[in-house]
């Protein structure tokens, strides 16, 4: 039998969490949710919320064999969390800033065909050669999260059409320059070539590929998905603005990109064999669960759009759930001090 805590800020259950904890429970293990502040060192105890007979209880345990951290960390915690992680290994660690991200992945071979240019937005000029070269372009913030704070930039006869969301404006080159002063220069902003991941019929699309660690330590693939927006005025697809999901990705490939689904799906299983790899060699600690959002074309050409460290969205958490179960059974008997973290956010790092 082994422990598994799940460390959060919070000690509310959410479904996710109460799914791993009956997986876990299924297999004969105990797991609970936990905060910084109930930990007790001296005693090696922790007063933690579990799932007893159908019902969430809170009793004390001992300290868990491996600690799943949910990556919110707050500052007057730092203490706790980096005395735990001297003596139990921690997984979900961070993998760094998209910039960083973007950085590694341009240095891994195998992955070049996938990778979309991606350039600092500092200097206006460099913005609109970018548009006089692709024509329509992509502005995300180095920060955003969901969505949030994208643009787009298209040229349109003489005048250039930026979006936000299902917002559009119509500015001159006088107005454009303005707006990327105000809202775009020198504010962490990139700028890519817009990539059209479209259906055949219109619809914008992003798909998720889920990996995860599980039995033994290696990488088994949970999902391949898509995003669907409805909007049509909407230039970006994200889970959390409303996109539909579909599970039957082959049928849903076979329908929408009639033309290229087989060469597709092999395109998406060599990035599944190749790239937890190859991303892995990247870190000095051990990864354990990755979200690839990419776009697809109607030529049937692959982009990474981001990378992701987490388990992914609620309808997946049975299936991560039995993942993380399986890989915490062997991360316990297999981890080695010194334990490589890398958990905590760039504000708390000394």
């Amino acid at each position: 039998m082994a422990i598994f805590g799940v460390l959060k800020p919070n000690k509310v259950l959410t479904d996710v969490e109460e799914i791993f904890i009956q997986v876990a429970q299924n297999r004969n293990h105990q797991a609970y949710v936990f905060t910084a502040k109930d930990v007790c060192f001296t005693s090696q105890t922790i007063l933690g919320k579990t799932i007893e007979h159908g019902k969430i209880i809170e009793k004390t345990f001992s300290f868990p064999d491996v600690i799943q951290n949910r990556l919110a960390v707050k500052a007057e915690d730092k203490e706790v969390y980096l005395k735990l992680a001297e003596i139990i290994p921690f997984t979900s660690n961070r993998i760094g800033t998209k910039k960083q991200v973007e950085a590694k992945l341009s240095t891994i071979a195998e992955l070049q065909e996938f990778l979309i240019e991606v350039q600092e937005c500092n200097v206006e000029i460099d913005i609109l050669n970018s548009i006089e070269k692709y024509n329509k372009i992509i502005l995300k913030p180095n920060s955003s999260n969901q969505g949030k704070g994208i643009y787009t930039v298209e040229k349109t006869a003489d005048q250039y059409h930026v979006k936000f969301l299902d917002e559009a404006f119509f500015y001159t080159q006088e107005e454009l320059s303005t707006f990327l002063s105000t809202k775009i220069l020198n504010k962490s902003y990139t700028l890519s070539p817009y990539f059209k991941s479209f259906t055949n019929n219109g619809l914008n699309t992003v798909f998720r590929l889920q990996i995860n660690r599980g039995t033994k330590g290696q990488w088994q693939l949970i999902k391949f998905f898509p995003y669907i927006n409805i909007n049509t005025d909407i230039d970006i697809t994200n889970g959390m603005q409303g996109a539909l999901i579909t599970t039957r990705e082959k049928l849903f490939l076979e329908q929408f990109y009639t033309q290229h689904a087989e060469e597709i799906l092999k395109k998406v299983n060599y990035l599944f064999k190749v790239f937890p790899l190859a991303f892995q060699k990247k870190y000095a600690w051990r990864l354990d669960s990755l979200g690839l959002d990419l776009g697809i074309d109607q030529a049937g050409n692959i982009a990474i759009f981001e990378v992701n460290a987490g388990p992914g969205i609620g309808f997946m958490a049975y299936p991560v759930a039995k993942a993380q179960v399986d890989y915490y059974e062997w991360l316990k008997d297999n981890a080695v001090k010194p334990f490589k973290n890398n958990f905590l956010p760039l504000n708390l790092r000394s």
